[in-house]
C-alpha cells in the first residue's frame, strides 16, 4: 500500500475531512472540519503519523523497530499516544489499516458526547411502536433478502412480523439510530456465539432517502463506537452478501475486513444462489 493509498482510505472513515494546518508539506485527516486529527501524511519523507493507545503503540512499535516509531511531530510528553510510520513496505497492509482504525477510535473517544453525536448521531432503544417505520425501510423484496436473509417471514412484511421476530431475541441490543434528533436507521446487536468480548451485527437498516449521502457510514460508526464502549466488544463481526457492493463497502468504510477463515456461505434468495461473505472488525 503506497501513501497515497492509505490517505485515500482515511478519507473513506466517516465523517472524515482533510487540510494543511501546518503548512503544504503535510495533509492532515480530521474529524470533521472542527474535531481531533487522527492521520497526518507527510508525503516527504513517505511518513504517516496515527494516534495509539500507549500499549497498542509500543507493541507496533517492538513489531517493527526503527520503522515504526514515536510521533516525531509531538513533544515528548504526548509522544507515547503516537506513532510515526516509514512507508517502506516493512509493515504489512492489513497491520496499517489495524493502525488507522485503532487512530480514528481513539480520535472519536476523544470527542465529548455532544461532539460525536453531531459527527455520527445517536443510538436509542427500539421500541414495538418503531416496527412500522423500520419496516418501511425495506421497500422491495430484494432489501428485505439482503437485510434480513429471509429470517423475518414470508415477503411482503406485514404488521406484527418483524416485532414477532425480535421478541424471540434474548439480551439483544435493538437500536434505533437518529440522525439530528429524527429515527433514521436500526440495528440489531448481539454477542457473537462461541466467541469472548464478541458482538455481531445484524438486521442493519437505513432509511433509503438518506442513501448516497454517506449516512449509512455514519450509522455504523456510531454503532461500531457502541459495541465497544458500551458493550466492551474486543471484536465485531457480521454477514453481508456480495451482491450487494454498497453495504460492503459502508462496511469497509468503518474498518470491517473479509473474515478468510470463515468459508463463504451459499444461501438460496429469490430462487437465486447468493454468496454471503463474514466480515470481522
Amino acid at each position: 500500500m503506497t501513501l497515497p493509498e492509505l490517505m485515500e482510505k482515511a478519507l473513506t472513515l466517516p465523517a472524515a475531512c482533510a487540510e494543511s494546518p501546518f503548512g503544504p508539506e503535510s495533509i492532515c485527516v480530521r474529524l470533521g472540519p472542527h474535531g481531533r486529527i487522527f492521520a497526518s501524511f507527510m508525503p516527504m519523507p513517505g511518513w504517516v503519523s496515527f494516534k495509539c493507545e500507549p500499549q497498542q503503540g509500543m507493541v507496533w512499535r517492538e513489531m517493527y523497530p526503527g520503522t515504526v516509531r514515536r510521533g516525531w511531530h509531538c513533544p515528548p510528553v504526548q509522544q507515547p499516544f503516537n506513532n510515526t510510520i516509514t512507508m517502506d513496505g516493512t509493515v504489512p497492509d492489513d497491520v496499517l489499516l489495524q493502525m488507522l482504525f485503532h487512530s480514528y477510535d481513539q480520535a472519536l473517544h476523544s470527542l465529548n458526547r455532544t461532539q460525536r453525536e453531531e459527527l455520527l448521531g445517536s443510538l436509542l432503544p427500539y421500541s414495538p411502536v418503531d416496527e412500522a417505520l423500520v419496516q418501511s425501510w425495506i421497500a422491495d423484496e430484494e432489501t428485505y433478502w439482503r437485510w434480513s436473509a429471509g429470517s423475518v417471514g414470508k415477503w411482503p412484511l406485514e404488521p406484527g412480523m418483524l416485532n414477532d421476530k425480535l421478541s424471540q431475541f434474548s439480551g439483544n441490543k435493538l437500536l434505533l439510530w437518529h440522525w439530528q434528533n429524527q429515527p433514521a436507521g436500526f440495528v440489531n446487536l448481539f454477542p457473537q456465539k462461541n466467541m469472548e468480548n464478541a458482538v455481531r451485527f445484524g438486521y442493519v437498516a437505513l432509511d433509503p432517502s438518506l442513501r448516497g449521502q454517506g449516512m449509512g457510514k455514519r450509522m455504523l460508526a456510531c454503532a461500531v463506537w457502541y459495541a465497544r464502549r458500551k458493550m466492551k466488544a474486543k471484536s465485531q463481526h457480521l454477514s453481508v452478501y456480495q451482491n450487494n457492493p454498497a453495504a460492503v463497502h459502508c462496511y469497509e468504510a468503518n474498518g470491517f475486513l473479509y473474515d478468510e477463515a470463515v468459508p463463504v456461505r451459499m444461501d438460496t434468495c429469490m430462487g437465486e444462489t447468493w454468496p454471503c461473505q463474514a466480515m470481522k472488525r
